[in-house]
């Protein structure tokens, strides 16, 4: 029963950590370090896929969708150009990723997803939709290709002030800050881990300090640049793109006061109306943890007519969904990772073991 894929050598690789992984769950060890972390992920998801538990989850008589997440896209074997590059995906991998979903779900636009689950309707077998968060160029000049190629539909969530020129992704200055210095990814994940705890205005100043200690260039890598107005006009005008909200400046919502968080999404709003003409219906978190919005942040998305905002907290998505604190899937780095995600296998993983996977 189980669903034959067609490995690249990352996948190969990924799955001989299993056993490693395996061992450290079974004798319940201290805490993975995070360069194995994202191997967990992955060797689960090759173990739901190779022992045949995707192919269950997908033959289930099934209402809920999967929300699949992406970022930044890269050329193959090109420089990452950031020390974070789980952020810009090669643009082989979302081929294949692409090709897959195309082949064996019923690819559908989100918002035609939000919709039918707002009217209590039960969306199409395996049902799911491709989002991309912060509007990086890469999306117009590499992915929307791919898309247009296989004829999929996907929303791409924008940060207005990025797409401005105006204000930098405060992890990007951090990236190339941390370039600059001579430090690792690890260094640089821990110290964005830090920095999603303080409070915006703390966290702005301490991104200020480290770049300015760094005397980073402000030069901008290829990967980290936004598209501009006019790509994004073009994608929504191809009418297999939408566009949503990603607020303006891409701080954490919870960290930031209330009148931040007006003006953050009040501005989005606004910048997106003007640019594009019709009002954005649908906004993602930034970071989205359950941590990182509030009922005020809900509310205040509500009056802007938001009619929908989503997570990234994994799940299936259901009219039993709650509008504004929707589940999407974070970026999958390989095909057998889309299908579990996309399948519903983790779920089904959790129903079987009466717990979390």
């Amino acid at each position: 029963m189980s669903i034959r894929l067609k490995q690249n050598n990352s996948e190969k690789s990924l799955i001989i950590s299993l056993t490693l992984i395996i061992l450290h769950n079974y004798y319940n060890l201290k805490p993975l370090p995070l360069s194995l972390q994202r191997y967990s992920q992955t060797a689960k998801s090759a173990v739901l896929t190779l022992c045949g538990l995707t192919w269950m989850a997908q033959h289930q008589k099934d209402t809920t969708g999967a929300v699949l997440t992406f970022h930044g896209l890269r050329e193959d074997h090109s420089a990452a150009e950031a020390l974070d590059a789980s952020l810009h995906q090669p643009i082989g991998t979302f081929h294949r990723i692409c090709e897959f979903l195309a082949k064996n779900y019923q690819v559908m636009p989100l918002s035609e997803m939000v919709r039918m689950n707002q009217q209590a309707k039960k969306l199409p077998a395996r049902a799911v939709a491709i989002t991309f968060d912060d509007g990086y160029a890469s999306n117009y000049e590499l992915g929307f290709p791919v898309l247009r190629e296989l004829g999929l539909p996907a929303t791409i969530f924008l940060s207005t002030g990025f797409l401005d020129g105006t204000h930098a992704l405060w992890f990007q200055e951090m990236d190339l800050a941390y370039q600059a210095l001579g430090r690792s990814s690890t260094e640089l994940s821990s110290a964005l881990a830090e920095l999603k705890k303080l409070t915006n205005t703390e966290m702005l100043k301490e991104v200020k300090r480290v770049v300015s200690s760094s005397q980073a260039t402000p030069k901008q890598p290829r990967v980290m640049r936004p598209m501009s107005w006019d790509n994004a006009r073009t994608l929504q005008q191809s009418g297999l793109i939408e566009l949503g909200g990603h607020t303006h400046t891409h701080p954490i919502l919870a960290r930031c006061t209330l009148e931040e968080q007006m003006d953050e999404i009040k501005t989005c709003h606004g910048r997106m109306t003007a640019e594009l003409g019709p009002a954005p219906r649908l906004f993602a978190y930034t970071n989205g943890g359950p941590t990182d919005f509030t009922a005020d942040t809900q509310r205040i998305l509500a009056e802007c007519n938001f009619e929908a905002a989503f997570t990234m907290m994994g799940g299936r998505y259901s009219s039993a969904s709650a509008s504004h604190a929707l589940p999407r899937y974070g970026s999958p780095e390989t095909v057998l990772e889309a299908n579990a995600m996309a399948s519903g296998a983790f779920e089904l993983l959790k129903k079987w073991r009466g717990g979390a996977a």
